[in-house]
């Protein structure tokens, strides 16, 4: 007896709500304008902050690279020195910042007469010049393509920014608007069931309760 009272509810209501009105048909297309604006603008922030990351990173690439290529041909021509750190530590912090590949060949080309450079620990960085200006001359290609090198692998390592963010908010909104396009084109499925054929159908309704 509930069930059929249900039954006869439902399709009073088919008959009455049958027909959208147009003002949730327009609500519906307005949400999904606002779903798709808001889409465009997300997708050019991201825009915006992928840009500005690779600008940030050509500068990056930049400045290390002059920086790491003066410090290598200073350790090539000179014997380096700092009143405020102490030697040892000096040749270990600059190693550390031009890495094994670039030492090694600093260490090739560093000109004669150029004392040998230890860590803290006692050991060897930079070795004892016994180059000259012609090698090292032919040798610089290499030099600066070493450094290229480091400073792309430093690069790479340092760029934190994390865009998924941008990308789950796009998915996000593009399921939304998925949800909203289905519930408007049942909406714009406006079949009406005549009031004759429902007092038909819960007349029948009526008739199986006997």
């Amino acid at each position: 007896m509930k069930a059929a009272h249900t039954i006869i509810v439902a399709l009073s209501l088919v008959c009455i709500g049958c027909t959208t009105p147009p003002e949730v048909k327009q609500a519906l297309i307005d949400k999904d304008q606002a779903y798709a604006e808001n889409e465009r603008l997300m997708q050019q922030y991201r825009e915006l902050v992928g840009n500005v990351t690779e600008r940030h990173q050509q500068w990056y690439r930049y400045v290390q690279t002059r920086l790491k290529l003066n410090l290598a041909l200073q350790w090539a021509i000179t014997n380096p020195k700092l009143t405020d750190v102490g030697d040892a530590e000096l040749a270990k912090d600059d190693a550390d910042l031009l890495g094994a590949e670039i030492i090694a060949l600093i260490n090739e080309i560093r000109l004669e007469n150029l004392p040998e450079r230890k860590g803290p620990t006692g050991q060897v960085v930079f070795q004892a010049g016994m180059g000259d200006m012609n090698n090292l001359l032919q040798k610089l290609p290499e030099l600066i393509g070493r450094v290229e090198q480091r400073v792309e692998k430093d690069s790479r390592a340092a760029s934190t920014v994390d865009l998924t963010a941008f990308d789950q908010y796009r998915t996000n909104v593009e399921a939304l608007r998925r949800i909203n396009a289905i519930i408007k084109q049942y909406l714009d499925i406006d079949v009406t069931v005549p009031r004759n054929e429902v007092q038909s159908i819960a007349e029948a309704v009526r008739m199986l309760r006997r």
